[in-house]
């Protein structure tokens, strides 16, 4: 078992789930912008710019398919399971629909947006389990 695959598995998950955690947050930060940017000053608008402006999403999007398919890879050898990776693919492309074709902070675009991030998290656990359970008797049957 390739302990470097584990870690970008284990990274990938982890920036996915940060993913999801941004984009359910997300309605909330906008709902109270009205309130923090009349009782602060300007340069609010760069901060929030940058945390939840659409270079972030692009980032993020590129993060966690880089971290998650070097993932997926590496430990494929391990348990010779491609369910994971499809899997995966199903929330890559989930956010990659929500990038392209849904306008910016609408509605379906934040339900996409975590829904794939949240896909793409379970695929790396489910990813980690298989290589654990690799040698495990139960595996073997």
């Amino acid at each position: 078992m390739t302990s470097f695959g584990l870690h970008l598995s284990r990274i990938g998950s982890l920036a996915s789930l940060v993913c999801a955690i941004h984009c359910a947050l997300t309605p909330i930060v906008l709902l109270s912008l009205p309130f923090i940017l009349a009782h602060s000053s300007g340069e609010w608008n760069g901060i929030l710019e940058m945390m939840f402006g659409e270079r972030t999403e692009w980032l993020f999007l590129g993060a966690i398919g880089l971290l998650a398919g070097f993932g997926l890879l590496t430990t494929y050898s391990v348990h010779r399971d491609k369910r994971p990776a499809c899997v995966s693919g199903i929330g890559v492309g989930l956010l990659l629909i929500s990038r392209v074709w849904m306008d910016h902070q609408s509605p379906g675009e934040i339900a996409l947006d975590i829904t794939g991030a949240s896909v793409i998290a379970w695929a790396g656990f489910w990813n980690r389990r298989l290589c654990r359970c690799v040698g495990c008797p139960q595996h073997e049957q």
